[in-house]
């Protein structure tokens, strides 16, 4: 079922979900008074959900215990106003598990997994039973986070699918850019009231698609500085259905993106949505680790 506003009810993730830079103090602790300007700003543009300790998040850079911080200033300051997604990625199901454990504690909306990262497990069932076994023990809503840029584990479909049928798997966020397997997941399940769980894309480059074919949502990095033109891509795509306004606002979208994030998009992407979110007294500072800011 859904709201007026085209938003699934429910224990269901839709939207224009905004995965939040983490402001950083110089020594690497989180920086709670900015994040909490940062979490006001997107809320009020409209945003549906933040995502706290994701890939752009820097979470796997954290200390322990500034995760836990984050994640808690994060929850408190929120409010419930909008659900709160909290990330987890590691480099083994064990270690994963173990901060899991810790931040469940503190009550996020949905815990965010990927598989195991800097080890490659080419082999299907090894991803999946990582996936599986991770969900099982924590026993939690939990989002599947698909980035095998990130982790250099990719999933092919079949196992994209076993994944969606887990219980505790509330969404997955697709960040592999291959639009073939994206379109078949939504080809799979083109009814949204029956999906095992929401599919989230995560490719800035095709949102506009994404939406008009079916998607539940999208989930953003560098659009936190852009929420109010994602929101109404968001309405023309997902809910009007209306073709050439997604069409355009995406194109803008994608102007606004290519302007903030310059030629060296490979190098420094990190540290020019900070500066981005520095200028427009979003954050205090555009502090990134272990990035090199760029020269200027």
């Amino acid at each position: 079922m859904f709201d007026s506003k085209g938003v699934p009810k429910g224990n269901q993730i839709s939207g224009i979900i905004t995965a939040l830079p983490t402001p950083l103090l110089a020594n690497e602790d989180v920086d709670i008074a900015s994040l909490k300007k940062l979490i006001d700003y997107v809320i009020k543009q409209g945003a549906n959900g933040i995502f706290v300790l994701g890939n752009m998040g820097e979470g796997p850079l954290l200390l322990d215990s500034q995760k836990l911080i984050a994640v808690k200033s994060a929850i408190e300051y929120a409010n419930k106003r909008v659900p709160v997604l909290a990330g987890i990625a590691e480099v083994s199901p064990r270690r994963m598990i173990d901060i899991g454990e810790k931040i469940k504690d503190l009550n996020p909306d949905y815990l965010v997994i990927t598989t195991p990262f800097y080890y490659r497990f080419p082999h299907p069932d090894s991803l999946f039973g990582a996936v599986e076994k991770i969900t099982q023990k924590l026993d939690y809503p939990t989002v599947f986070y698909h980035c095998p840029g990130a982790t250099g584990n990719k999933l092919g479909l079949d196992t994209m699918l076993k994944i969606m049928q887990i219980p505790q798997l509330k969404a997955i966020k697709d960040s592999s850019g291959d639009i073939y397997l994206f379109a078949e997941m939504l080809r799979r399940y083109p009814d949204k009231n029956n999906r095992p769980c929401s599919i989230l894309q995560g490719d800035e480059n095709v949102y506009d698609i994404s939406l008009l074919m079916g998607a539940d949502g999208v989930i953003t990095g560098g659009g936190t500085a852009f929420v109010d033109t994602l929101v109404e891509l968001y309405k023309a795509a997902a809910i009007e259905k209306n073709q050439a306004t997604a069409f355009k606002l995406q194109q803008q979208f994608r102007k606004q993106m290519d302007d903030m994030l310059g030629p060296e998009l490979l190098t420094d992407w990190m540290y020019a949505i900070k500066t981005k979110l520095k200028e427009k007294g979003l954050i205090d500072n555009n502090v990134v680790f272990p990035f090199m800011k760029r020269s200027r």
